[in-house]
């Protein structure tokens, strides 16, 4: 008998899906209107918005932040938007189901450890199918690191 995968909710089960959907709120939208935005651009369905299994996600926390250095590396930043869209989409190399959660996780790794705000508003701008700014980014870590302070 096959498990049914754990539905996987970006707004309540990442920190930062939750600080974006905050700093999102605070412009007077609604968590139906980003989660709506947040389907529509990645072309699923909420049943397949789910976690990723345990010993895949270990693999692929490994391999996809080597891959987004190598990237950094070569200057190729539009490559890393690239890569975190086909993971959420379930259309990479390494893993060909959809993986919102591992998105989100690489997202919070950029967002904290790297200074990227340009690609990480470009992947959310396209993430979420709306123009969001470098602003909506610093908005996003202040709430994140408010979090860490209490």
């Amino acid at each position: 008998m096959d498990k049914k995968p754990h539905p996987f909710l970006p707004f309540e089960d990442s920190l930062v899906g939750e600080k974006i959907l905050l700093v999102w709120q605070e412009s007077h939208h609604s968590e139906k209107n980003l989660k709506d935005h947040l389907l529509k651009a990645l072309d699923l369905s909420e049943d397949q918005i789910v976690f990723t299994p345990n010993a895949i996600k270990q693999k692929l926390m490994v391999s996809f932040p080597t891959e987004i250095r190598s990237l950094i590396a070569k200057g190729d930043l539009a490559g890393i938007t690239n890569l975190l869209l086909a993971i959420a989409k379930g259309k990479s190399d390494l893993n060909q189901n959809p993986a919102v959660d591992i998105t989100f996780e690489l997202i919070e790794w950029i967002l904290t450890g790297f200074d990227l705000d340009d690609v990480l508003v470009e992947t959310l701008s396209t993430l979420f199918e709306t123009r969001l700014t470098n602003e909506f980014i610093d908005q996003v870590r202040a709430e994140y690191i408010k979090e860490f302070r209490g």
